[in-house]
């Protein structure tokens, strides 16, 4: 897929619009409300600008399974979301975060950076796949931590980056339960006291889930958002190549 976009080639903008378009729709829609109004050109630019400058991004592109690419999907929407914004965030230190979370232990430090970004206690359930993070224990953490701006901590997590923070195979690892338990307390040890990595890996899980519920985009909804990006090809497939690809599955 990633192969037939950077080329403009309708099929891969297909697949790539149809699965991805609801994914693009609910980030936006949840943290950047202000778009609402024009809420499916806002979806059709990110798609634009996915396909720009020859397909560029696609180029740039590093990942080594669907979830990493779908990490680098939702910071392609966030950027184009950063920037269409009509009220930014103001900014604030991450020591305000420390301060109200330097008791909590990680998993609840997790369900508070969730709630932080806007999401009620069945989401965060859902998200991280965990019973613990009931209804019950969010409301608790909430009413007894700051309150902070989701959206400006999320930016300024994301600049916290250092060499000793966990890479996206670790998330993944640990999502599976394909880790040794000295790797994850490792990797618990770190991320405890990071918020670069508490934001990317709560980001991860919040992708995971994501991918699990939305539906893809209906056939004409597909086409309605293909029509806008000039960049890709109008040559449509025919019987015979349809064919083919059914049979070679």
């Amino acid at each position: 897929m990633v192969e037939d976009c950077a080329r403009g080639e309708r099929r891969g903008w297909q697949e790539f619009v149809r699965d991805f378009a609801s994914v693009a729709r609910s980030l936006l829609v949840h943290y950047f409300p202000t778009l609402g109004p024009e809420m499916d050109r806002h979806v059709t630019a990110v798609f634009h600008r996915a396909g720009a400058q020859h397909g560029s991004w696609f180029s740039g592109l590093k990942f080594s399974n669907e979830r990493e690419f779908m990490m680098a999907f939702r910071d392609l929407v966030f950027a184009y979301g950063r920037e269409q914004e009509r009220e930014p965030a103001a900014p604030i230190s991450l020591d305000q975060a420390r301060t109200a979370m330097k008791d909590l232990p990680l998993l609840e430090r997790e369900m508070l950076w969730l709630f932080i970004k806007g999401y009620d206690a069945p989401r965060i359930a859902a998200i991280m796949m965990d019973a613990g993070a009931t209804a019950d224990a969010v409301k608790r953490i909430a009413d007894e931590h700051l309150a902070l701006s989701g959206s400006a901590l999320m930016e300024s997590a994301e600049q916290a980056k250092t060499d000793q923070c966990c890479s996206l195979k670790t998330f993944n690892n640990i999502v599976n339960g394909q880790i040794t338990w000295r790797e994850r307390e490792a990797a618990e040890q770190h991320m405890a006291d990071c918020f670069y990595c508490i934001d990317r890996f709560t980001t991860f899980q919040e992708m995971v889930r994501s991918r699990k519920d939305v539906s893809p985009l209906r056939e004409p909804e597909v086409e309605a958002i293909l029509a806008q990006l000039p960049f890709v090809s109008d040559r449509r497939r025919g019987v015979l190549s349809r064919l083919f690809d059914r049979t070679a599955h």
